[in-house]
C-alpha cells in the first residue's frame, strides 16, 4: 500500500514538471497601402477623430490609433480578434503632390478581417477620392 502511495505521487510529481506554454496574444500586423493606378505614398497620415475611420477589434471594443505610413507601409501590434478597419487618410506622393483616399473594405462586422496568427500582413486597396 505504501509503496502505492509513493509511486502516485511521483508519477504526480513528474506530471506536473512540464513546461507551461504561454500562448502570444498579440498579432503584429504589417499594413501594405497601394494604389490601382501604381502610385507611390511617400507618407499617409490617417486622422483617428474623423468619423468611419477605426481599426477596431470587434472581440474586445479596443480602438488602435493608425501609425503613419511610411512608403506604402505601416507596422503596429495588436491584440489578437476580430477586426473592422475603414479610414480616409491624406496620402503624400512622390512628385509632391497630396490627395485624399479612401479605404472601406472591413468597414462592417460583416466584411471584417481576423487577426489571428503571431504576425499578419494586410493588403490596403485606396481608391483616390481627390
Amino acid at each position: 500500500m505504501r509503496k502505492t502511495v509513493v509511486l502516485i505521487m511521483a508519477l504526480a510529481l513528474l506530471c506536473s514538471c512540464t513546461k507551461n506554454l504561454e500562448e502570444n496574444i498579440f498579432c503584429t500586423v504589417t499594413m501594405h497601402a497601394y494604389l490601382p493606378d501604381g502610385r507611390q505614398i511617400v507618407s499617409m497620415t490617417i486622422d483617428p477623430n474623423l468619423p468611419g475611420n477605426m481599426f477596431r477589434n470587434l472581440n474586445t471594443g479596443i480602438d488602435y490609433k493608425f501609425p503613419v505610413f511610411v512608403n506604402n507601409s505601416c507596422s503596429l501590434q495588436v491584440q489578437k480578434g476580430v477586426y473592422m478597419i475603414a479610414f480616409d487618410a491624406q496620402a503624400l506622393f512622390q512628385d509632391g503632390s497630396v490627395s485624399t483616399v479612401r479605404f472601406t473594405a472591413w468597414k462592417n462586422p460583416i466584411s471584417a478581417v481576423s487577426l489571428l496568427n503571431d504576425n499578419d500582413t494586410l493588403e490596403i486597396e485606396l481608391k483616390l477620392l481627390k
